[in-house]
């Protein structure tokens, strides 16, 4: 009997608090739980700002190199371009004074290639040794240039003076096909101003002493050349420009 007393008096001793009071009593949460997270998440903000201030730095330190590099790039042309232009002024003080018929050098001049002779508008050149007249065709292209060709009788007289007025003759670019005589560039033969040339199936041309003659492509003589001459002007030299002297 005395047990079933104890029992019963334990059982009402758990039930000491109403079925409110238990819902309503508050989860004891520790203090220091809400100080970490108010540091934690200031530590992350600080961190993020640091991320973005090295961010800036490195972008700003991999700009300034590559500005750098463009200016001393663009310095260089500059003195380059500097350069080479006062290198064409003095070129053209040497060779473009004015010298008889030739124009002032104001006006600029016209430049040949070594060996080359320059008459009007044209560079020519004679060869030193001798072959047919393919040989002497293809000389002259290795040369960027071609057989020469006639325009006017003074051209001719010029030819002849450059080969001494030798009576051998000397292969220029002119050449028959079908009985009909053209230059290299396909332009016929002005036969009023030069004169006829004998038939010829297959024959080329060649200046002998002042005469045009058709003979036999295979024989060997020497040939002409002919090129364009290089045009220098001032405005390549820069107008006003200072230069050192020693260049």
């Amino acid at each position: 009997m005395a047990g079933e007393i104890v029992y019963a008096d334990l059982r009402h001793l758990g039930d000491g608090f109403s079925p409110a009071e238990k819902r309503h009593t508050p989860a004891l949460c520790p203090q220091w739980h809400g100080v970490v997270l108010k540091v934690s998440g200031l530590g992350h903000l600080i961190l993020l700002v640091l991320v973005l201030v090295l961010g800036v730095q490195v972008f700003q330190g991999s700009l300034q190199p590559a500005t750098t590099s463009i200016t001393r790039q663009g310095s260089e042309i500059r003195e380059r371009n500097h350069t080479e232009r006062c290198l064409i002024s003095s070129i053209m003080r040497y060779f473009c004074k004015p010298r008889g018929d030739s124009p002032a050098a104001g006006a600029g001049c016209k430049l040949c290639p070594q060996d080359w002779q320059l008459h009007g508008d044209r560079c020519y050149w004679l060869s030193k040794e001798v072959g047919n007249w393919t040989q002497g065709r293809k000389g002259c292209e290795d040369q960027k240039s071609q057989l020469v060709e006639f325009q006017e009788k003074k051209e001719k007289e010029y030819i002849r003076n450059i080969t001494g007025g030798s009576t051998r003759p000397v292969w220029i670019g002119l050449m028959s096909i079908s009985k009909e005589w053209r230059w290299v560039s396909d332009t016929p033969l002005n036969t009023e101003m030069f004169g006829a040339l004998q038939e010829m199936d297959k024959g080329c041309g060649t200046l002998k002493d002042d005469m045009l003659e058709g003979i036999l492509c295979s024989e060997e003589h020497k040939w002409v050349c002919q090129k364009d001459p290089f045009q220098l002007s001032p405005s390549m030299a820069g107008d006003g420009e200072k230069c050192d002297d020693s260049v």
